[in-house]
């Protein structure tokens, strides 16, 4: 992961933007527009005074490269997105995320797939646990009642009712999961996550839109959740993969 990401990441955790990061921090704004898009290099001090800046704390530890993870994404950016979900799940649960992204594909109401099924269709080697859809909407509360309209049915868990990185679970009447998610870690759910959202065309007929990789490693380094934090070395290497493009 390069300087650039950690300052954009630092900066949208925070939910700040450039000039309220530059006024925290004493650079000018176009200096971190710079360090964001990779034109220029923070040095050390100044990255560590930055996402100090962003009330977080910058670790550094030293790992082993791993170049097997580097090599599993090379081979998954040689597949299609729906290849590389098909190849991630068992039969039944690959067949349960097709069905929740073609629902998600024809809702009315934009929503953007995150999580682990997010990171698969993007390249990322990491398995997702399960094939359930998670997701955010522009309008919860449309998209939950488009859910009743087709007869998907609640699941009532304690994930429903948490105060930060809720899912609220329904079932699709011939399988399948949704999950939408609300208060995400590390983010402003939809409205944040719609300006760098990528566009993914699944086959002919279904086309969704995805999180972008920063933003899905911005989300699994705010989580909470173990098997989230766990996706962090994949999506690193996916990034480092992808950058040109």
């Amino acid at each position: 992961m390069e300087t650039a990401d950690v300052v954009r990441i630092a900066r949208q955790r925070a939910g700040l933007t450039q000039q309220q990061l530059a006024d925290r921090s004493g650079h000018p704004r176009e200096t971190i527009a710079r360090w964001e898009t990779g034109a220029r290099e923070p040095s050390l001090t100044d990255l560590r005074a930055l996402v100090s800046a962003a009330d977080l704390d910058l670790v550094i530890n030293l790992a082993q490269r791993d170049e097997s993870l580097l090599e599993a994404v090379d081979d998954e950016l040689q597949l299609t997105p729906m290849q590389r979900l098909r190849r991630a799940l068992p039969d039944g649960e690959w067949k349960d995320a097709r069905r929740g992204l073609r629902w998600l594909s024809r809702a009315p109401t934009p929503t953007i797939v995150i999580g682990g099924i997010g990171g698969v269709l993007h390249g990322a080697p990491q398995r997702p646990h399960g094939g359930r859809v998670e997701f955010v909407s522009a309008d919860p509360f449309a998209t939950e009642h488009q859910m009743r309209a087709e007869y998907l049915v609640p699941i009532d868990s304690e994930e429903r009712w948490l105060d930060v990185d809720a899912r609220a679970l329904w079932t699709l009447p011939k399988g399948g999961t949704l999950a939408l998610a609300s208060n995400v870690p590390g983010t402003d759910d939809y409205r944040d996550l719609r300006r760098s959202a990528v566009p993914v065309q699944l086959d002919k007929t279904t086309a969704i839109t995805v999180a972008h990789p920063r933003d899905l490693l911005r989300m699994a380094d705010a989580s909470p959740r173990e098997p989230e934090r766990a996706r962090i070395p994949g999506l690193r290497a996916l990034l480092d993969r992808t950058r040109d493009e």
